[in-house]
């Protein structure tokens, strides 16, 4: 009956579903309604017609019964002419016919009723089945108003107090009235349909609406991934650089960085042991691109390459630094530098010792003839001595050149270098005794063997330098300890000899000179111990290594590869001794 104003019907099956329950709801309402309007008429105010009371409870509860069936059946079971909208709004309109004939025919105040179920059609239903019901309610408002004027149906006049019924005519008030209920139902219904008609327009276009961005949004989503999997691949990339990459923006904040620079940077930031990043950033002089500087950190040498990103407005978007480690290429250079100048000072010796040396064999050879002939209380043989003394000396110097310019191949044989080290000690011990200095074994005291691969005179030749370098570098009362021992080199096994004194140390800034030739601090130094030490631990692929500290002292320690195996059956014996060609 008065089922109320439904949404718009939905193509989908929810909104339709929805409309559903909405027009079970309302006419729950309505049969209420009803039932309290027949009640009040009825037995409170006394004006229903007589004899119609019964049928309208029946009415009122056959309409109960279809909407009690509506509720159970639901949306998606039943006779379709009975359970779809338009089957619904029928039956409305015939149980608003029955109740309006009832109760008063044309006089009854609800007969407008037709007009809702009109507008509810428009509302809910396809075109040709609105006009369907359009045309059901206009011909039942016809056939009550006609019928009843006309005397075809009987009239059932509401009773009022003191007055008769006397009957419903068909005068010109009732074809007005239903003339204008007819009109009134066409237009509310094309208007109903027209703005149903721009509602639904405007629906669909909100629903493209919708499906469009839906669909912007998933192409979104779908653009999102694939930049989060490009910059994931990029970042994979990048960071299998072994070069430090940061992004810093405008702020000198980091923006981006691969896991070298993350390794790098674990504390501080790319900033360390460069100007600001906001000078940077702020300098107009920068260059696009070739900007480069070095810096320490950890221990190592990097090379920072910066660039400066600006956009097309030449706004600054940020900086871009690419910091390589060059520790091992310095060294390489360094390396290749001190090689080239080997070289030269072995053109220089060889030179040098081939127009001398001669000359100073015969000094020697003529000085120690002249020396036999004199009795050591002739004055001559004193000058004799010096001259001898002397040349002797500068054949060790020309023999020292030789040996730094074309040092001789090691005859590698078994070695204790702990023997060795005990006859390097027993080899200077005078010299040490002289400068009032106290020379050991320090710590290394253990009388096991330690067996090297090696050259036992060179090796013992190295040893001695470092030695008297070590005695001349520690003032008088000082400690000179000689030991070897086993040890590792980075995951390598490996032997150290290791010779430290107590003396003044060794500037920093001349660590990196003492192994050039002719090098030296000391007034009578020839500056080629140390360089002769150096290639011959180098040509048994060591290195000697420096740790000085300046006013406590210096250690030299020689690294030499295990050569030995660990399989060697007389390693570690107690009863080896040197190889054959040692000191």
């Amino acid at each position: 009956m008065f089922s109320g104003w439904p949404v718009i019907q939905g193509s989908d099956p929810e909104s339709s579903e929805a409309v559903f329950w909405w027009l079970v709801r309302l006419r729950w309402a309505a049969v209420l309604g009803v039932a309290l309007v027949l009640v009040l008429a009825g037995p409170v105010f006394d004006r229903l017609p007589i004899g119609s009371a019964p049928w309208l409870w029946t009415t009122v509860a056959g309409l109960s019964a279809y909407n009690t069936m509506l509720a159970l059946l639901g949306p998606r079971r039943g006779w379709p002419w009975l359970t779809r909208f338009a089957g619904q709004i029928s039956v409305d309109c015939v149980a608003l016919a029955t109740f309006v004939h009832l109760a008063g025919g044309i006089d009854n105040p609800f007969l407008p009723l037709f007009v809702l179920h009109a507008v509810n059609a428009s509302i809910a239903l396809p075109g040709r089945a609105a006009l369907g019901v359009l045309g059901l309610a206009s011909t039942l408002v016809a056939a009550v108003v006609l019928g009843e004027g006309s005397g075809l149906v009987a009239h059932h006049c509401l009773r009022q107090a003191g007055e008769p019924c006397t009957g419903g005519a068909l005068d010109l008030w009732a074809l007005a009235v239903l003339g204008g209920l007819v009109l009134t139902l066409v237009a509310s219904s094309l208007f109903t349909r027209f703005l149903t008609a721009r509602l639904r327009d405007g629906q669909r276009r909100l629903l493209a609406t919708v499906e469009d961005l839906t669909a912007e949004k998933q192409q979104l989503a779908h653009t999102r991934t694939v930049i989060e999997t490009e910059r994931s691949r990029l970042q994979a990339i990048i960071d299998c650089m072994g070069d430090a990459v940061v992004f810093l923006g405008p702020g000198g904040n980091l923006l981006f960085s691969n896991q070298r620079a993350r390794d790098l940077w674990r504390t501080g930031g790319p900033q360390d042991g460069l100007q600001s990043s906001g000078g940077l950033l702020q300098d107009k002089e920068l260059p696009a691109s070739g900007a480069q500087s070095a810096f320490e950190r950890a221990g190592r040498v990097f090379e920072a390459t910066r660039s400066l990103v600006r956009n097309a407005q030449g706004e600054t978007l940020g900086l871009v630094m690419v910091a390589r480690d060059v520790t091992d290429r310095l060294a390489m250079e360094k390396h290749l530098m001190h090689d080239e100048q080997m070289s030269v000072v072995g053109k220089l010796a060889a030179a040098v010792a081939h127009e001398i040396n001669n000359p100073i064999g015969v000094v020697c050879l003529y000085s120690q003839h002249a020396l036999g002939q004199l009795s050591p209380d002739s004055p001559v043989y004193k000058h004799l001595e010096t001259i001898r003394r002397n040349a002797d000396g500068c054949r060790t110097i020309i023999g020292s050149l030789l040996r730094l310019a074309r040092p001789p191949k090691p005859d590698l044989r078994r070695v204790d270098l702990r023997q060795l080290c005990r006859e390097a000690i027993d080899s200077v011990q005078p010299l040490a005794v002289r400068a009032g200095v106290r020379i050991s074994s320090g710590y290394h005291t253990s009388d096991v063997p330690i067996w090297a691969q090696a050259d036992a005179g060179m090796l013992h030749q190295a040893v001695l330098n470092l030695a008297v370098n070590a005695i001349e570098a520690a003032s008088e009362g000082g400690e000179v300890a000689i030991g070897a021992y086993e040890t590792q080199d980075g995951r390598i096994a490996a032997q150290a000899i290791e010779v430290r004194d107590t003396g003044e140390g060794i500037a920093h800034d001349h660590i990196a000179q003492i192994f050039q030739p002719f090098f030296t601090t000391k007034a009578t130094g020839t500056g080629l111990g140390l360089s002769v030490a150096e290639n011959i631990v180098k040509s048994h692929d060591g290195r000697i290594d420096v740790e000085s500290v300046v006013g406590t002292g210096t250690t030299f320690r020689i690294m030499l590869p295990d050569r030995t195996g660990s399989d060697d059956p007389l390693r570690g014996r107690p009863d080896a001794v040197v190889a054959e060609g040692g000191a």
